[in-house]
């Protein structure tokens, strides 16, 4: 008897929620038996985000462990008001892993049907003991307010999905100094398109920095560099050519002017392109003058010996 009561006593203490639900946390979980295949889902969760979807944000994460593979992860679900009916798959913020051969074996796809939007777990890998069920555990927070959970059960196997869902319309990082009355500064802006900017509330590209860059090592790739200059069939202006289009255009030929890159920038690999193919232009430009100046000097050698010659054989015939 007393030992049923201490039992009680713990219990009451220490509770243990293994699964179930609060207002703001899902817990459960869902089995993948031996033989599931890359593409085999789970639809487990429907949700009723408040405000019309306005207010869908939720973190998902799962755990899963079968013989060699231990591995979780966390993604990030942006469910808004009137979305489309698609399966696209959940973006991934926090990856714990520890498999083999070192691909995540599972991922969260979202439907974001409006009224009825739901979460599925979905196979993309087939990794571990392929002889065991592999069970994969499941925690959902809702961010904002979540006004029901709904429990799945549906399977099946889609092999469709290409596209990621948004985890946001856009996103800042402000910094500062929260001790001082100054505004914060912003750091980082990523918009809906993609394009992040540093410094920059308009980023215009796919990285836009208002302000200098310091790095120990910069990799730009480019296309079509410009050793087609010394092909044989490669035509190569000639410099009264050149002088004329500068005289003209006060530039070089190929090269932007002042008041283009003024305006647009520049491409590091498209000018460096540009660049090395004035420098192979310019070295075939020396080349020729090189050899002009050879064969000048050739002829200046040759007339001086004739010249030479000449004296000698005025000398001899005044001699006689």
């Amino acid at each position: 008897m007393k030992l049923i009561l201490k039992v009680a006593l713990i219990a009451i203490l220490f509770p243990i929620q293994l699964f179930g639900q609060t207002a703001d946390f899902y817990t459960g979980s869902v089995t993948f038996p031996a033989n599931f295949q890359v593409g085999d889902y789970v639809e487990f969760l429907q949700v009723a985000p408040v405000s019309a979807n306005a207010g869908g944000y939720y973190e998902i994460s799962i755990a899963y462990t079968r013989g060699n593979v231990a591995a979780a992860a966390t993604h990030l679900a942006s469910i808004s008001h009137y979305n489309p009916a698609l399966w696209r798959e959940v973006g991934r913020i926090n990856n714990n892993g520890y498999m083999s051969p070192g691909n995540a074996t599972f991922t969260i796809d979202c439907n974001t049907q409006y009224g009825v939007p739901r979460f599925r777990v979905r196979a993309i890998n087939n990794s571990g003991v392929a002889t065991q069920d592999m069970f994969v555990y499941i925690k959902v927070r809702s961010v904002n307010v979540n006004t029901n959970w709904i429990p799945l059960n549906a399977s099946g196997n889609d092999l469709t999905v290409t596209k990621f869902l948004p985890m946001t319309n856009d996103w800042n990082l402000y910094v500062g100094n929260p001790y001082t009355a100054d505004g914060a500064n912003l750091a980082i802006r990523a918009i809906d398109n993609g394009n992040v900017g540093i410094g920059t509330a308009t980023p215009r590209e796919k990285l836009s920095v208002n302000g200098r860059i310091r790095a120990q090592e910069v990799k730009v790739e480019t296309a079509n560099w410009p050793d087609y200059v010394f092909d044989p069939s490669h035509k190569l202006d000639g410099l009264a050519a050149v002088e004329k289009f500068i005289g003209k255009n006060g530039h070089l030929p190929g090269i932007p002017s002042a008041e283009v890159v003024e305006k647009d920038g520049i491409d590091l690999g498209d000018m460096n392109a540009r660049l090395l193919k004035k420098i192979e232009e310019l070295t075939l430009y020396l080349i020729q003058s090189s050899k002009d100046i050879d064969g000048m000097k050739a002829r200046s050698d040759r007339q001086s010996k004739e010249i030479e010659d000449l004296r000698n054989e005025l000398e001899l015939f005044r001699k006689k």
